[in-house]
């Protein structure tokens, strides 16, 4: 998507729309994510989620991890 705009409406109120600017996303840019799951005895596992967009001028990635136990 080239055009970071969005035209958006409020069903509730017809006619008052609006817009909204996103920022432009970067050329060439690689979309990766990886995970992994550690089990654990007694129904217990770790888990952890990495996530990231990579550009030659910028860079955007996040984390999360999980404790599960299941019994």
């Amino acid at each position: 998507m080239s055009d970071p705009t969005v035209t958006a409406v409020f069903q509730a109120l017809p006619g008052a729309g609006f817009v909204v600017n996103g920022a432009t996303p970067a050329r060439s840019s690689a979309l990766a994510s990886a995970g992994a799951e550690l089990r654990l005895k007694d129904g217990i596992s770790l888990l952890g989620k990495f996530d990231g967009e990579f550009a030659r001028a910028s860079s955007t990635y996040a984390g999360t991890g999980t404790l599960r136990v299941s019994w």
